[in-house]
């Protein structure tokens, strides 16, 4: 029987170790860094992806390019056997990409490791700069290491950062690189509407919308906005190798965040654009104010969604909702703010790990919230009486446009509910 009492509360999470999970037995489980890695650098034109490992993790990760792309992917294998594990593959892996180097022009090559290459200790770092020379063109080295994580973040992570070392030194600086941004249509988001507007550039975006040749030039860009924490460290790399600023511009929700980082921007790019925004902020106090009527007092539990947790949450509680039941995947140090935030309003949720949804399902009577935000069964929620959103429509927004979605989409939630419950009566 499982039972709540084994999970800590707000207050006592201070570090990661401190999120607990409901049972030993997790089930779906998280995604592992592999998938991270191929999740975004599977976006970049012009440059392969040969995965080095056991039949499984290659073939998860064909199978995902192929249908993500329609079949246009660029994601190789290299199937490690039991004699590769005993007397190591890089042989097998230097004659796979020498192979791939003539058959495709590609403009670069990443090698990316999994856990059992990784055991083995063989350095695959020392073997791409070996091939570089070979093939004659730049080949990275992402290694996964899932064996010493809990999720596919840190390949996100990696495998922008390693990014860093295809680029080329520009002294004249204009415009701006978007960085992190990993959906589609980034010139529909409101951030990059608004800079066109004022005329800025957009040098590259990178994961979304690149190729190597964007890559080897994105340090002519005056500055870096990052939208996403996976492109911090590829920040921080430009920032210490070319000097380039960046501003941390995530999927923020409150009006003063947003405000400042737009700040930010037209102080270093020497733009304005209060009135362009004066709309959109008048529009977001009108829906705050709505919200807050229909949801004063609603519970909720918080489940997996494109966005930060408790910056999700810290605004979900300005629109009134009480966060009962917290799922987090770990504790990030941009987290601490918003804790503290959602601690100061007077609320203390349980908090534990996520995609560890089994076991969650036989507490939500004992939880007895009124809303679920995140992926779950939907059926299932509607049985308990639970009303379910999910945020993926507004993981590519930027700017006002993201808050402002979000609420829309529980307003409609909201009035959809109150109409059911007048034609069941």
């Amino acid at each position: 029987m499982y039972t709540l009492n084994v999970l800590n509360r707000l207050k006592d999470i201070a570090y990661d170790k401190d999120i607990k999970s409901l049972s030993y037995a997790v089930f779906p489980g998280t995604h592992c860094p592999l998938f991270g890695v191929v999740l975004t650098a599977s976006y970049i034109k012009n440059m392969a992806l040969v995965i080095v490992g056991t039949n499984e993790c290659t073939y998860y990760s064909k199978n995902f390019a192929y249908h993500r792309q329609s079949g246009q992917d660029s994601v190789y294998s290299v199937v490690l056997k039991d004699k590769d594990i005993v007397f190591g593959a890089e042989k097998k892996v230097i004659e796979a990409v020498k192979y791939i180097s003539e058959v495709e022009k590609f403009d670069a090559i990443m090698i990316v490791t999994t856990c059992v290459p990784e055991l083995i200790g063989e350095d695959y770092n020392a073997l791409s700069e070996e091939l570089e020379e070979l093939i004659g063109i730049p080949v990275l080295a992402v290694n996964t290491e899932h064996y010493t994580c809990n999720s596919h973040i840190i390949g996100m992570t990696r495998a922008l950062k390693s990014l860093s070392s295809v680029m080329e030194n520009h002294t004249n600086k204009k415009g701006v690189n978007i960085l992190g941004h990993r959906q589609e249509n980034v010139e529909d988001t409101e951030l990059v509407k608004l800079l066109f507007k004022e005329g800025v550039k957009i040098n590259c975006v990178i994961p979304s919308k690149c190729t190597i040749r964007d890559i080897k030039s994105a340090s002519s860009a005056k500055l870096n906005i990052v939208t996403d924490m996976i492109a911090l460290d590829l920040a921080e790399d430009m920032k210490n190798k070319f000097g380039i600023e960046y501003i941390y511009f995530d999927k923020n929700m409150k009006e003063s965040i947003i405000m400042e980082n737009y700040n930010k921007l037209c102080n270093i790019l020497d733009i304005d654009v209060q009135d362009e925004l004066l709309e959109q902020r008048q529009k977001y106090t009108l829906l705050l104010n709505k919200c807050r009527l229909l949801m004063e007092g609603k519970k909720l539990i918080y489940g997996n969604t494109p966005m930060m947790v408790f910056e999700t949450v810290d605004f979900l509680t300005e629109l009134g909702l009480v966060p009962e039941f917290i799922q987090v995947r770990e504790l990030y140090e941009q987290d601490g703010l918003f804790k503290d935030n959602i601690i100061k309003k007077g609320h203390n949720p349980y908090i534990s790990r996520i995609a560890n949804i089994a076991p969650l399902r036989s507490l939500y009577d004992t939880i007895n919230a009124d809303i679920y935000i995140g992926h779950e069964n939907p059926m299932l929620l509607k049985e308990k009486g639970l009303m379910q959103i999910t945020l993926d429509e507004h993981a590519q927004k930027i700017g006002f446009e993201l808050p402002i979605g979000i609420m829309e989409t529980l307003i409609k939630l909201f009035d959809v509910e109150k109409v059911t419950r007048k034609e069941v009566i």
